[in-house]
């Protein structure tokens, strides 16, 4: 199982080789929430999150260990930058895997433990104040079909959008580094959403492209539907700053939470070089775009599939 403080040691470990590594912010309970950046600094980046889902803290595995393929190998193309903030709900995190046990204060104990209807918190996706992160972002927020609107282990809206502090945290980071693109990962399904109510014919076209091209990567489905889930952030990236977003659901649905780890090579082999494909690929699209305008012509990692896959 992959903890907050094996987290820490990886940052650890990326600093001391040279690798810029930071806090987004901290969490509610004033824990950092960390960040590693591999690749160019003066260029254009994307941003890769996990573990925003406590219960889903397999994910924070996969993009620290994106972030050291990379760094391990130097020699492959990398045409900008990647932030890549593995754990974005710390909190919930340790709660998930923890319980109370770690927290002092009694009357959060108590009111936690109310909220779950017991002490085995380990299917619990919310940060530490009983709010869905994932439902939380000032997109749509609160139109979700499976929204609530109380304390829950998840599905929780919170009282208003933007509401935590993990979500101000990533906002705030995610319009300080202006990135091209965004991948959420989350657990589990094996598929990829990329719609969230683009009206640009256009812009619904390109962001298809991406979203093709990471099927390619990943084996995994696509869905477009826009009706299920509202106020994540993918639909935040989309709606608020017009950029191409994702939410990648890692790992087969034949498993259920938490997801074992002895599964987590296969996460690993699908989803390895994703960051990096993302980042060249948006990079391509944009310079070409700049040069001649074209938005549809083959990508030429292979990439970009053709219009007509378009449906």
């Amino acid at each position: 199982m992959f903890k907050y403080f094996d987290l820490l040691k990886e940052i650890d470990e990326f600093e001391r080789r040279g690798v810029e590594v930071g806090s987004i912010g901290n969490s509610t309970l004033g824990f950092d929430t960390p960040y590693i950046f591999i690749g160019d600094k003066s260029k254009n980046c994307i941003v890769v999150t996990g573990a925003i889902h406590a219960r889903e803290h397999i994910t924070a595995l996969l993009v620290v260990n994106q972030a050291k393929h990379l760094l391990k190998n130097a020699d492959l193309t990398l045409l900008g930058g990647i932030y890549f903030i593995p754990m974005v709900n710390v909190d919930g995190v340790r709660l998930c895997q923890e319980g109370v046990g770690f927290l002092t204060d009694k009357q959060l104990k108590k009111n936690l433990i109310k909220i779950n209807g017991g002490t085995d918190f380990s299917l619990w996706k919310a940060n530490i104040a009983g709010v869905d992160l994932n439902v939380n972002f000032d997109a749509r927020w609160g139109q979700g079909k499976s929204n609530v609107f109380y304390k829950a282990p998840a599905n929780y809206v919170g009282k208003k959008p933007n509401s935590e502090v993990e979500t101000k945290n990533l906002v705030r980071f995610t319009r300080t580094v202006n990135p091209l693109s965004t991948v959420s990962y989350h657990c589990k399904g094996e598929v990829i959403f990329w719609r969230f109510f683009q009206k640009d014919k256009r812009t619904l076209w390109q962001h298809y492209c991406l979203a093709k091209s990471l099927s390619q990567a990943t084996g995994y489905r696509l869905i477009a539907t826009e009706a299920g889930s509202c106020g994540g952030y993918k639909d935040w990236c989309i709606d608020r700053l017009g950029i191409p977003a994702f939410t990648v659901e890692v790992g087969s649905d034949k498993f259920t939470h938490p997801y074992p780890y002895d599964q987590f090579e296969d996460i690993y082999n699908k989803n390895i070089d994703v960051p990096r494909r993302l980042l060249n690929t948006v990079c391509r699209e944009k310079e070409r775009a700049s040069q001649n305008g074209s938005k549809d012509k083959d990508d030429e990692t292979g990439l970009i599939p053709s219009e007509k896959s378009f449906r």
